[in-house]
């Protein structure tokens, strides 16, 4: 099982992947988006360094620790609604498949 801050590199992973269907693509940066807001909203002090760092396309192991910094400030259920709110939106896209 991943770890929160392991699923947000996944999902920051998944916006340039080249496996990563258009569709996929544009979902996982609206994922990272609304996490981003809520980092601000939390005033998460290394909300500008993840964003420089995603922007560069930093791999995703290097992502993980900044991530599970910002899980810390924003609150795991937060996060995860915003995951799930992914996933749901995704889910009902595709016909709940």
């Amino acid at each position: 099982m991943l770890s929160l801050a392991a699923t947000l590199a996944v999902v920051a992973d998944a916006i340039h992947s080249p496996d990563s269907g258009a569709e996929g693509k544009v979902r996982a940066a609206c994922v990272i988006d609304q996490v981003m807001a809520a980092a601000r909203a939390a005033k998460f002090e290394q909300a500008d360094i993840l964003e420089t760092m995603l922007a560069a396309r930093t791999h995703p192991t290097r992502l993980i620790p900044v991530f599970d910094a910002l899980v810390a400030r924003v609150g795991s259920p937060k996060v995860v609604e915003i995951i799930q709110q992914g996933l749901a939106s995704a889910s009902s896209q595709n016909g709940g498949k």
